[in-house]
């Protein structure tokens, strides 16, 4: 994620196979949808880099339900380049992982629903949705 943050992109598709998913079709944003391979990862954060200047990331938890699966629960803080609006979405992303490469990255607008994605019980990270800095991430 921090290599996101920081606009690398190059380095950022070094950790992700060829034919990856980014799986963004539960945002809210107007990028919303599905992305597959390098090229479409790449289109998809030099948009957002384009149009959203600062980025930075706030982990709330980390977690990892399987030997394949991390779920990362936080918040961004984002500017808009051109308006200097701020921008913060908190949620959840979840990625799965594959000979050391991310295969799929998924996003969610909340913990409870990428929890349940990975068949984690409800309640079984309540501790997450405790954190002070983040509230209930719903």
């Amino acid at each position: 994620m921090q290599r996101f943050a920081d606009q690398d992109i190059e380095a950022a598709l070094k950790d992700i196979a060829p034919e990856a998913t980014l799986d963004w079709s539960n945002s809210d944003a107007l990028d919303s949808g599905v992305y597959t391979g390098h090229a479409a990862w790449r289109a998809f954060m030099q948009a957002r880099d384009d149009a959203l200047g600062e980025r930075r990331f706030e982990t709330a938890e980390l977690l990892t339900p399987a030997a394949d699966t991390v779920i990362l629960v936080g918040r961004v803080q984002e500017q808009g380049r051109a308006s200097g609006a701020a921008v913060e979405t908190r949620g959840a992303t979840a990625w799965t992982l594959r000979d050391g490469k991310v295969i799929c990255l998924k996003i969610y607008q909340s913990s409870d629903d990428a929890f349940k994605a990975v068949g984690l019980a409800d309640g079984c990270c309540s501790y997450v949705k405790a954190n002070p800095l983040f509230g209930r991430l719903q």
